[in-house]
This record gives C-alpha cells, structure tokens and sequence, in this order.
C-alpha cells in the first residue's frame, strides 16, 4: 500500500474548511502536514483545527522546507497562477481551487509549467466529485433521457449583501465578481455532463455600488453546444428576497430533470437533490397522460400528468468513496499523484471550462457572438 500523501494547505479561508475531513476520514490515503497563510492568526487556527504543527507565512518558504508532496491551494484567484508555477519548479503537485487563472494566458502557463515539471495539476472543481452527479452522468450516459437539447443554469443569492466591505470576492482585479466565483462551478457541471460549448453570447452588470474594479453581479448568457444543444445562463449576487438556488436543468428528447434549490450550499454537494422524469421511472399512474388522441388513459388532476411525474435520483455515494464532494476530489487528487493518472478536472479538462467563462464576458464587452475556439 502506497504512503499517504503528503499535503501542504496554503491559504486558510473559508472554503479550506471544507477540504479538512478528508484528513481525518482517510488518513491512509492522504495526511496534512502544513499549513501557510499571510496571517499568522489564521494559519495557527486552521492548523490548530487540523492538529498540524508546521505552520509558515509564506509559499516559497512551505516550498522549500516543508515535508509535502503536494499543495492544496485555497488562496484568492489571483494568487493560483504564482503559486502554482513555483509548486510546479519545486517539484510539487497541485491542487488549486476554482477558477483556474485570471486569464487563459495564465491557464496555459500554469498547464505549460507542470507538465514540464512531471507533476500534476488539478482543480478543485469539487461538483465533478459528487455522488449525485456520478448518478447524473451514469443516467445520461444510458440514454434515460435521450439526446440532451438544452440546459439551464440558475444561480440566486444576495452574495454582495454578505460580504464585507473591500471583499476580493467584490473586486475585479482580485478576480472577484459572480462569474470567476459562482458561475463558473455550474457552467463546467454543465460542460462536464452535456458537452463542449461552441459559441456563447452575453450580458454582465455591476449593480451593486460595493462592486470594485469591474466586478458584476449579474450574469446572463446564451450556450450553443458543439453537439448542437443550447443553454441559457442566468446568475444574479444582488438578489436579497430572491430563495438561495444554485443549479441547473437538463431537457432530453426522453425526459428532464433538475437540482432543487439548496440551503445552506457547501454542506458536502453543493447542490440539492435532483429529480428526474423519463419513461424509466414512469408507472401507469404517473405517466404523462397522451390527450392527443381524444381517449386519454386516466383524468387529468395537474400539469404534472401532462409534463410528467418527477423522481428524486437515488442516494447513495455512487461507487465514490464518500458523500462529501470534496473529500472525494482530494482522494482523486492524491491516487492521480501517485499513479500518473489523469485528474477527472486536470487543467486541460477544465481548460474548456475558463473559456466557457471568459467567453461570456469578451460576448459582453463586444456585444459579439464569441467563438471559444478562437480563445
């Protein structure tokens, strides 16, 4: 049995609470032995939180003294490229959270720089990990619903009125804004189960007077598939009396289905449950009753017995080896380490995914239809 992987945490925000369990659930498999931040307050917390002991201030010096093998790098989306590059010339793999870069010249170094180093690079894209989106994908890929024409991502939360004032979440140049913070986890769910997107359109505002530096808080956008399905986007940080959803809609010439909306988010699969409706699962009571020829099977009692009865998928991990999506990307992460194996989210699969979003914004600053392989 291979050791575990040796990790170094670098930057102790929120969301690298999330990635803890892992370490306590599977210390076989993976084991934190360092942890940095600029804030020497924060790091001795987190660590503290983590029973590690070795703590540094600074990347270069974690680099360059820590017992690790790898990074798991939870710092601002300015920040990924940097660090990245110098894991990468320290012999380091990693795992850097979303988005990739704060632009593709900057995704394509950080790929250009670990793959001359012979390490590995992933990102942290933890919605490809969940166990209900292995059951979505296993679903698609038996024909359930047929052939997926179109798809619909949702995003509603009052995200600006929740942030403190200054937030890089708040400021552009930091790679704030709900595109690069939001979108950008629905989108490539999207991309990972329907498909390339081939040409976008869109439409980006900054409503909110706290919004720094060209940041937006609203986001729409029109998808064409390469497969030739279609999408619409619609995301919005400035919804105060809006119900917090985050998710998406799949139409097949089968069936449909759809996450329902998910309070509090990051709570091990980010997205609520999902329903189906296909022929599959459809009964003599739920089918969708055929009035079309003037005889139909049974009376009408709501929409839902002409559109169709919906599901919720089955529970269960799926084949994965936890419920949590992020524990399940960081054990991916380690086995991809230590076996040469390429990441499910490796920075050329989610290359696609950073033009997919740049894309929507070069749409709406040209007011052009954009192409994403001229990106």
């Amino acid at each position: 049995m291979a050791e575990p992987l040796k990790i170094g945490l670098i930057g102790t925000g929120g969301i690298s609470r999330s990635h803890l369990p892992v370490f306590k659930d599977f210390p076989d498999k993976v084991k934190l032995t360092a942890v940095c931040d600029i804030f020497e307050d924060a790091a001795k917390e987190r660590a503290a939180e983590a029973g590690v002991d070795d703590i540094y201030l600074d990347y270069e010096t974690m680099l360059n003294e820590a017992d690790i093998d790898a990074v798991d790098i939870c710092t601002g989306h300015d920040t990924h490229a940097p660090i990245v590059i110098a894991a990468a010339k320290a012999g380091k793999h990693s795992l850097v959270e979303k988005p990739m870069g704060n632009d593709m010249d900057e995704c394509r170094k950080m790929i250009e720089e670990t793959d001359n180093a012979g390490v590995t690079l992933m990102i942290a894209h933890m919605l490809r990990f969940s166990p209900t989106t292995e059951a979505v994908k296993k679903l698609l890929a038996e024909g359930e619903l047929g052939t997926i024409n179109a798809a619909k991502i949702d995003i509603n939360m009052n995200a600006v009125g929740s942030l403190r004032e200054g937030h890089w979440m708040l400021d552009g140049k930091a790679g704030g804004g709900i595109g690069m913070t939001n979108t950008i986890h629905e989108t490539d769910i999207v991309r990972y189960l329907v498909g390339d997107v081939k040409s976008v359109t869109g439409v980006k505002k900054s409503i909110s007077k706290r919004l720094l530096n060209g940041a937006e808080d609203m986001l729409c956008a029109t998808l064409e598939f390469e497969n030739g399905a279609v999408g619409t986007v619609m995301c919005l940080w400035n919804a105060p009396r809006s119900p917090v959803s985050q998710g998406y809609t799949l139409y097949g010439t089968e069936g449909a289905l759809y996450s329902l909306p998910t309070l509090p988010i990051y709570r091990g699969d980010h997205f609520g449950p999902v329903v189906v409706s296909s022929p599959t699962r459809d009964t003599p009571e739920t089918a969708p009753i055929n009035r079309r020829d003037g005889n139909p099977s049974r009376e009408m009692k709501g929409l839902e017995d002409i559109m169709g009865h919906f599901k919720q998928l089955e529970g269960g991990n799926h084949g994965l080896p936890s419920d949590n999506c992020f524990s399940n990307e960081i054990l991916h992460f380690a086995e991809c380490c230590q076996t040469g194996k390429e990441p499910i989210s490796s920075g050329k699969a989610i290359l696609g995914s950073m033009k997919l979003i740049f894309g929507i914004y070069e749409a709406a600053a040209t007011g052009k239809t954009v192409q994403l392989a001229d990106l």
